[in-house]
C-alpha cells in the first residue's frame, strides 16, 4: 500500500496536479489495467506498442478510480479528474517507483536476473522467508521497465522484504532495471543462448546481465553461478567491491552443490555438506534451491523451516510441472525454451522412471540469433534415441531438429508436424498407459494449448 496523497505522488514522479484542491486525495494502489481497477485507486494509462493507455482514462473514474496520471498534452480531454500532469507516463510510472522504492526503507530488495531460472528461484526464495518475515514478490515473470515498477509499487511498510525479476532483450536494460530498483543482494543464475537476436553473443548477454551489480548497494551482497563460465570470466574482468557469494559444483565454489538423487518425487542433494530434498524436477532447480538456502542463511533463517518448505515447494505453471494424468504423466515445461532449458527438460525426463514410453513434443527456440539454425540442429544431435521412445516437433525451426534427429531414430519415430490439431491426433496415437509425455517450446508458440488437449485423454 502507497499509503499517499496525491501531492507527493505528483512529487515522486516529476509530474503536477492539474488542479491544487486534488492534493490531499490518498492513493493506495498505482493499477494499469483498467480491466482490473478498483474503486478508490488511482489509474496509469501506460504507452505500449499497440495501445495508449489514455483512451482508458474515462473507463477508470466510471469504475471509481480516485485519480489518474495523463500526459500534459492530453489535459483538455480529461481536465474535470483529478490528474497528475507529466510529459511521459511512461517514465513517470518509471520514476514514482525509483522514488517510492529509497521512501520504504529499511526494507530489504533481492534482485534477480539470468537467462533462466529466475522465476523459480523467486518463489524459492519466497518460501524459504516466509516463515520470519513479510515478503514481496514479482507477479509471474513482470520483469520489464513496467513489470518492475509494478513490483516495487506493491512494497509498503509492512513489508520485510522484496524479491524482483529483471529481464532483458537488449543491450542496458538491466542497468536500467537495477538503478530504479538499487537490490541489497543481487542475484544471477546462469547464462543462455536466450536472446541472441540482439545481444548476439553469449559473451554479450554475461555482461548485460552482471550490469545487476550497477545498482546494488555497497553494503549489498552479489551471488552468481560459479559454474559458468561466462559469468565467471565476466565477474572476473570487472572491479567488484560489495561482497561475492558462488554457489555451484564446481568445489571451488563458496557453496558447493552435490547431487545426491534425483526420482520422480524431487531431487536430494547436499550443499556445503548439508543435505536438502525438493519436490521440483530436474537439476536445474537443484541449482534455483541452493540459491533460496543461500539467501536464507543471510536472513537468519532456521534451516530445519527451510528444509520442510523446500520439501513441499511447487513448481510455477508450465515450468516443469509434473502432470498425473488418467493412465499417463506429462511433464510440463512449455512456458519457454532454448538450449540450455531444454536440455534440462530432456535430461529430467530421462531422469524420470517407471516408464514404458517417453514421447517428447517440441517446438521452436526463438530469439537465438544468427546461431538459431544450428543451435536447434545441436539438440537434434543431443536427444538420445535410447533415452526417447518417439518425438514429436512442430514450427519452422524445430525442421533442424527433425533433420538431425532422424539421422540417430529407428524409422517412423520423429514427425515433424505444422498443424497442432495433427500433431495432438498423432500424440494421442502414440501416448500408451504409463507413458510419460514432455511438452517444450518458447512461449510465443503456445504449447500449453496441447498440454490443454492431452489432460483430457482417457487410457
Amino acid at each position: 500500500m502507497l499509503d499517499l496523497t496525491l501531492k507527493e505522488i505528483a512529487q515522486m514522479a516529476g509530474g503536477q496536479l492539474n488542479k491544487p484542491e486534488y492534493e490531499d486525495i490518498h492513493v493506495d494502489v498505482v493499477s494499469i489495467d483498467t480491466r482490473t481497477i478498483s474503486a478508490g485507486e488511482m489509474y496509469m494509462p501506460i504507452l505500449g506498442e499497440k495501445l495508449d493507455g489514455h483512451i482508458f482514462i474515462d473507463m477508470a473514474f466510471e469504475k471509481d478510480a480516485v485519480a489518474s496520471f495523463c500526459n500534459i498534452k492530453r489535459r483538455k480531454d480529461f481536465d474535470d479528474y483529478p490528474l497528475v500532469l507529466v510529459e511521459d507516463t511512461n517514465a513517470a510510472f518509471t520514476k514514482l517507483a525509483k522514488n517510492f522504492r529509497q521512501n520504504v526503507e529499511p526494507i530489504k530488495v533481492i534482485g534477480i536476473t539470468g537467462s533462466n531460472g529466475k522465476t523459480t528461484t523467486k518463489d524459492l526464495i519466497n518460501l524459504a522467508l516466509q516463515s520470519d518475515f513479510k515478503v514481496a514478490k514479482t507477479i509471474g515473470n513482470l520483469n520489464n521497465e513496467i513489470g518492475v515498477p509494478r513490483t516495487l509499487l506493491r512494497l509498503d511498510k509492512s513489508t520485510d522484504v522484496g524479491i524482483v525479476e529483471m529481464g532483458t532483450d537488449g543491450f542496458g536494460q538491466i542497468a536500467h532495471l537495477t538503478d530504479i530498483v538499487r537490490p541489497d543482494i543481487a542475484i544471477l543464475t546462469n547464462i543462455g543462448d536466450s536472446h541472441l537476436h540482439v545481444l548476439k553473443t553469449k559473451e554479450n548477454v554475461a555482461k548485460e546481465k552482471v550490469d545487476i551489480i550497477k545498482g546494488l548497494d555497497q553494503d549489498g551482497v552479489f551471488i552468481y553461478n560459479y559454474d559458468d563460465p561466462y559469468l565467471r570470466k565476466e565477474v572476473a574482468d570487472r572491479q567488484i567491491s560489495q561482497r561475492i557469494i558462488t554457489f555451484g559444483q564446481d568445489e571451488d565454489s563458496d557453496y558447493v552443490i552435490t547431487i545426491v538423487k534425483m526420482t520422480n518425487s524431487g531431487s536430494t542433494f547436499k550443499l556445503n555438506g548439508q543435505i536438502y530434498r525438493t519436490s521440483l524436477l530436474g537439476s536445474h532447480n537443484i541449482y534455483n534451491a541452493a540459491v533460496a538456502i543461500i539467501v536464507s542463511q543471510l536472513f537468519h533463517v532456521d534451516q530445519g523451516l527451510v528444509k520442510r518448505q523446500l520439501e513441499i515447494s511447487q513448481s510455477s505453471a508450465m515450468r516443469t510441472e509434473l502432470l498425473n494424468l488418467d493412465g499417463f504423466d506429462l511433464l510440463n515445461d512449455s512456458y519457454k525454451s532454448n538450449p540450455q532449458s531444454l536440455k534440462s527438460a530432456l535430461d529430467t525426463l530421462d531422469n524420470l522412471s517407471g516408464y514404458k514410453r517417453k514421447i517428447a513434443i517440441l517446438g521452436d527456440m526463438l530469439e537465438l540469433g544468427d546461431d538459431e539454425e544450428e543451435l536447434h540442429r545441436m539438440i537434434g544431435r543431443y536427444i538420445d534415441p535410447n533415452k526417447i521412445d518417439y518425438l514429436l516437433l512442430t514450427g519452422p525451426l524445430s525442421t533442424f531438429i527433425a533433420e538431425e534427429a532422424s539421422k540417430n531414430f529407428p524409422l517412423g519415430h520423429v514427425f515433424h508436424i505444422n498443424k497442432k490439431e495433427d500433431l495432438i491426433d498423432k500424440a494421442k496415437y502414440l501416448i500408451q498407459k504409463n507413458s510419460l509425455v514432455l511438452v517444450k517450446a518458447s512461449r510465443s508458440l503456445r504449447l500449453e494449448e496441447i498440454v490443454e488437449a492431452l489432460e483430457l485423454i482417457t487410457l
